[in-house]
């Protein structure tokens, strides 16, 4: 059994490149958001946290820190918790990772595509107007992560939950599931096909896909849980009664169901254009999922 578990960790992270830390550190393990949110609270401090890579960047302005641009590369990234199928959230990139041009994680940095998880390790060596400048030492790629396609079907989905289009969304959310998905990205869709489902009157199919949300985070989600719990108890609550005979007309459907075979495949991209942002106003990975419906 020990070494299955080995051989999956293996399977699961896959190493880019490292650098040997310093003798006697301590690697914190949190998110990028915490760091965003407090950055004096971690300055000096080694990190561990795990990011979605979107592209590389130029050092403009490296104000009074180490990180010169004939020796330091740089890169933007989204928090690994980030919902980046919200515009918003794809919006709020963070652009202020380097890494040491002599390393080898910068020779393997070229060859990373927008999307792709990365476990790092690093020290937010300084902090200017209120931003963390981290320098990356260590870096594993994840396999799990999500793609243009599940971030289209996702953004379509609550957007037609916005306009109490239900079937609409669900028939959008259908597409979207995987399990080359991030287990909290499969949660998320799992929760909003419950909401779905639930405001259509089908409680007994909210109630599945509730239980494959609380399943994928071990049950560590309160809000999940009491949902649950109130699909149970009291479903009518919230069933959608204007809208709850509606059907999907075939015109409604996602134009892709009309190709036999080809499903999701037909509009997947792994490699969405990217343009090259600086740690100044960021330009972001583009298109947007949010920039067209």
């Amino acid at each position: 059994m020990k070494i299955v578990h080995i051989l999956g960790l293996a399977l699961a992270t896959t190493a880019v490149a490292q650098s040997p830390l310093p003798e006697d550190v301590k690697v914190v393990g949190t998110t990028l958001s915490q760091v965003r949110k407090s950055p004096d609270a971690y300055r000096g401090v080694w990190i561990r946290l795990t990011v979605q890579y979107a592209s590389l960047g130029k050092i403009s302005n490296p104000f009074f820190t180490q990180f010169e641009p004939s020796k330091f590369a740089n890169f933007y990234a989204w928090a690994d918790e980030q919902a980046i199928w919200k515009k918003a959230q794809y919006e709020d990139l963070f652009g202020l990772f380097f890494v040491d041009k002599q390393t080898k994680i910068a020779a393997q940095l070229y060859n990373l595509k927008v999307f792709r998880r990365l476990e790092i390790v690093g020290v937010v060596r300084n902090v200017f107007q209120g931003k963390p400048w981290i320098e990356v030492t260590q870096m594993n790629t994840l396999q799990k992560r999500v793609n243009t396609a599940t971030l289209s079907h996702v953004y379509r989905a609550e957007t037609h939950m916005k306009k109490r289009q239900w079937k609409r969304a669900i028939s959008e959310l259908s597409l979207a599931p995987g399990k080359e998905l991030p287990d909290h990205v499969r949660c998320e869709i799992h929760k909003n096909l419950a909401m779905c489902f639930l405001r259509l009157g089908e409680s007994a199919t909210a109630v599945e896909h509730l239980g494959s949300a609380v399943s994928l985070l071990q049950g560590a989600d309160d809000a999940i849980r009491n949902m649950m719990r109130v699909a149970k108890t009291t479903p009518e609550s919230f069933l959608d009664r204007t809208v709850a005979n509606t059907q999907v007309e075939d015109y409604q459907r996602p134009m892709w169901e009309a190709f036999e075979g080809q499903g999701e495949s037909s509009v997947t991209t792994d490699t969405p254009s990217v343009t090259e942002p600086t740690p100044g106003p960021a330009r972001r990975p583009d298109p947007s999922p949010g920039s067209k419906k």
